[in-house]
């Protein structure tokens, strides 16, 4: 195994931050009209703040420094599991950038689906 115990304490941090700042410092609206599209309708990110600007610009370049240690470290164990580990990780990377539509009306739903995102790339960083 190539990885080590630092970066998966790397990871729960960010993971820590990420729920924070999706529960505490976002916003979800719902975009008019779009029931009659898709069944239930979908969502957007809210304007953040610009205090909250800054705490995502802080938390998206600690979760790129992180996430690229960690596919560095996959790819020198020739891991077979580099696909599912960059659409995990740009997946986290639309959660934090908010720059995508949601089908979840929650703020607690999208911080769990990044939670699962983050939780799967520590697993497949363990398989390497």
């Amino acid at each position: 195994m190539y990885y080590d115990q630092e970066m998966i304490t790397r990871y729960e941090e960010i993971e820590e931050r990420v729920v924070r700042f999706i529960t505490k410092h976002s916003g979800v609206e719902y975009m008019k009209g779009s029931e009659q599209v898709v069944e239930g309708g979908v969502f957007a990110w809210a304007k953040l703040r610009s205090v909250d600007t800054a705490i995502q610009t802080q938390l998206r370049l600690d979760y790129v420094e992180v996430f690229e240690l960690a596919r560095q470290s996959m790819e020198h164990a020739e891991s077979k599991h580099l696909i599912d580990f960059d659409r995990s990780s740009e997946t986290v990377l639309n959660y934090i950038r908010q720059d995508s539509i949601l089908w979840i009306p929650s703020l607690e739903a999208a911080a769990e689906a990044a939670r699962t995102e983050l939780s799967l790339q520590k697993f497949l960083l363990t398989q390497t």
